[in-house]
């Protein structure tokens, strides 16, 4: 059975819900306060597990208080194996703002993440094999990511990336990946471009993907281009949203499913994560997911073939 590799961070979010976002040098006094999961690895990790997807997690932990949460809650997670990697730096932690209409400002520690030796990150992949999809995201460092992908394609995986957050300069990575998934601002950082000709310029040989928020997905994939509609919602905490995206997405390829129906199943699923609070608490469960994977192909979502 093919599996999902997840190589990532985890965090512990603090999450405060404010009227609006702050100006600079301004204080304000929260709303309400949520500690909870999170980190892109993790997160990703997690959605990706609901999906039915075997998923293993690799991720670096401190030795304190906060790692013992984090595992208890991927121990919880049915279909999620960790693979924890001690860290000498404290667990990474995230500061989350969450203004009214959901717009948010992250701010996250990395000392974990990019602590993690490139030895200790292949030996945790020894099993990754043909068929698997290694998913990596921008909070390890680019010797790590870079080696991890080039182990991904010598072992005949898929490679995923997803560039979030970009701390370092990807062009060259990408060589190495057959997905690609970026936020609208991230696509234009990466090429130049707006979110429709990044998708096509990023497609040469992978799947590219741009998700526009409440404006949906747009993936290029074999010249074709096929945008996709986000469900209408009340959005309440956009946080980890696109991480639902991806992992939903990368789970339903596992499963077999095809991208263009992976690609919806992703979509109305962050669309469901942004109605409620917190990251990981928001995610659809299994449950919810079930029918969103079943859902089968509507005429007109075959795309439109780029120049």
């Amino acid at each position: 059975m093919s599996r999902v590799f997840v190589l990532g961070n985890a965090t512990l979010d603090c999450i405060q819900t404010i009227p609006r976002l702050p100006a600079p040098g301004e204080t304000l006094l929260a709303d309400s306060l949520l500690r909870c999961p999170g980190g892109k690895g993790l997160n990703q990790a997690v959605a990706c597990a609901r999906t039915g997807a075997a998923t293993v997690l690799v991720a670096p932990l401190g030795r304190d208080a906060d790692a013992a949460v984090l595992a208890a809650a991927a121990a919880a997670e049915p279909g999620l194996a960790a693979r924890w990697m001690e860290s000498a730096a404290p667990t990474d932690y995230s500061a989350i703002w969450v203004a009214a209409g959901g717009e948010n400002m992250i701010v996250s520690s990395a000392a974990a993440a990019r602590g993690l030796a490139e030895a200790d990150a292949i030996a945790a992949l020894d099993d990754l094999r043909a068929g698997d999809i290694l998913l990596l995201q921008g909070n390890l460092t680019r010797e790590v990511t870079m080696a991890a992908a080039r182990l991904g394609r010598e072992r005949g995986a898929r490679t995923a990336l997803n560039t979030a957050p970009i701390a370092w300069d990807m062009a060259e990575a990408l060589a190495l990946f057959d997905i690609v998934i970026a936020n609208a601002v991230e696509a234009a950082q990466v090429t130049g471009a707006d979110a429709r000709s990044a998708a096509a310029a990023l497609a040469p040989g992978r799947i590219a993907i741009v998700t526009l928020g409440r404006d949906g997905a747009v993936m290029a994939r074999d010249g074709v281009l096929t945008p996709v509609a986000a469900p209408r919602v009340k959005a309440v905490d956009t946080a980890g949203a696109g991480d639902v995206f991806v992992g939903v997405f990368v789970g339903a390829l596992c499963r077999g499913a095809a991208p263009d129906r992976a690609i919806r199943a992703a979509t109305a699923a962050a669309a469901i994560a942004v109605t409620r609070p917190g990251t990981v608490p928001s995610f659809p469960s299994s449950i919810e997911l079930a029918p969103l994977l079943a859902e089968q192909p509507k005429a007109g979502d075959a795309g439109q073939r780029t120049a």
